[in-house]
């Protein structure tokens, strides 16, 4: 396993050219790991969400770079976070980092609770949240009625 120097990681805001790299992420990461997102995202679909997030004044985001290369991306939405690694770079404790990198643009920005909508299926996210004292607060049940 690489050992990564997590002094060398930063958040970085994110600029429009960008949402390429996040749109990836997503398309890389999200089976059986999002709630919203349930299907491959294409490029129109991706500019017109983020069109719409960037004029939502509780959405903030970051790419997470390590060494001049993206990493990954987090962001906070409505109180709502989200942490977002390539897959290279899973499985390092980065997702934990960012977390932390999070929480401190959180204080500055006077954010005082932040969220975490999991699947039940995504242990490592669960793992993350639990690790750094995120409390469950409720179960969420659904069922499609066909």
């Amino acid at each position: 396993m690489i050992e990564l120097d997590y002094k060398k990681l930063q958040l970085r805001e994110v600029l429009e050219k960008d949402w390429k790299f996040i749109l990836d992420l997503r398309n890389e990461n999200y089976k059986n790991n999002f709630l919203e997102q349930q299907k491959y995202i294409e490029i129109n679909q991706h500019i017109e969400y983020m069109k719409k997030q960037e004029l939502n004044p509780k959405f903030y985001h970051w790419l997470a770079v390590y060494e001049n290369g993206f990493v990954g991306y987090v962001r906070i939405l409505d109180e709502d976070v989200n942490i977002m690694v390539k897959k290279s770079f899973q499985k390092k404790g980065l997702g934990t980092i960012l977390l932390n990198l999070l929480e401190v643009k959180a204080k500055e920005l006077k954010i005082k609770k932040l969220k975490a909508k999991i699947l039940t299926s995504n242990k490592s996210s669960k793992k993350i949240f639990e690790k750094n004292n995120y409390k469950l607060k409720i179960y969420f049940f659904e069922k499609e009625i066909f």
